[in-house]
């Protein structure tokens, strides 16, 4: 960059060395030494020469105003329609206790969904909960929520 071209106020790109740059804010020039005077980020001043280490100018975005933001308690108020669904799972082991009694998978899958517990987008939701149930007794084994009656068939536990 050109020595007529670094203006005293405005953002540079520094070059440390050949590979590392940092951005730099001219702060004055010193007509003794023939050396400007730039602020690091981290506010350090130091002299810089040689004017073909300033690279480009940088932009600074213009600072917004901050706008007064209420205080809250950190609390949000309740708003049933915006409650979340719960999992196929939980979903599944709602329908199962409420009715008491084996079912299979594609049963338990429409209760939930008509009922509003979940909402499962997926082209096979039945099989997404079917899934989901033996993965869970697996896993948890005498602990689980669920046992298989038969195929496709399971009761709450």
């Amino acid at each position: 960059m050109k020595a007529t071209n670094i203006q005293i106020g405005k953002t540079y790109e520094l070059a440390f060395g050949e590979k590392r740059t940092s951005p730099v804010k001219v702060t004055d020039f010193d007509p003794r030494n023939g050396s400007w005077i730039v602020e690091t980020y981290s506010g350090k001043s130091i002299p810089v020469k040689d004017a073909k280490r300033f690279l480009k100018e940088v932009r600074t975005k213009p600072e917004t105003p901050k706008t007064e933001v209420e205080p809250t308690t950190g609390r949000r108020e309740y708003n049933p329609a915006q409650a979340q669904k719960m999992s196929g799972l939980n979903a599944a082991f709602k329908v199962l206790a409420e009715e008491a009694r084996p079912m299979n998978v594609k049963e338990i899958t429409e209760l939930a969904q008509e009922r509003g517990y979940c909402d499962l987008p997926g082209a096979t939701p039945s099989a997404t909960i079917s899934a989901a149930i033996q993965r869970d007794i697996k896993a948890k084994g005498e602990a689980s929520r669920f046992v298989k009656t038969g195929k496709g068939q399971f009761i709450a536990r």
